[in-house]
């Protein structure tokens, strides 16, 4: 229950952080010292907010056990992905 609570609550904060990144450069205060890609970074938040949701969908899949099953591995893929897309927004850029 407190991680549906969670992915309901994390999912639209998400959501907006990474649509004031891309759209405006924001990156919350917190990180702004250690991001140092800010479109990585929008893109890492929209891709969690969207693994969170998917993991929120599969949590009604209670008729087929299996399908929910496997759309809650899909959207752990995704969050992971999601992770490193985090990791690769403290990176420096390439200098050319």
């Amino acid at each position: 229950m407190i991680w549906q609570c969670i992915e309901v609550v994390g999912s639209p904060v998400l959501l907006v952080g990474g649509v004031a990144t891309l759209g405006r450069g924001w990156v919350p205060t917190w990180y702004r010292s250690c991001v140092r890609r800010p479109v990585v970074f929008g893109w890492a938040q929209l891709t969690v907010a969207a693994a969170l949701v998917i993991i929120l969908v599969s949590e009604s899949l209670t008729s087929a056990p299996h399908l929910g099953l496997a759309v809650k591995a899909f959207g752990t893929v995704v969050m992971l992905f999601g992770f490193w897309l985090l990791g690769v927004a403290d990176w420096e850029p390439r200098r050319r």
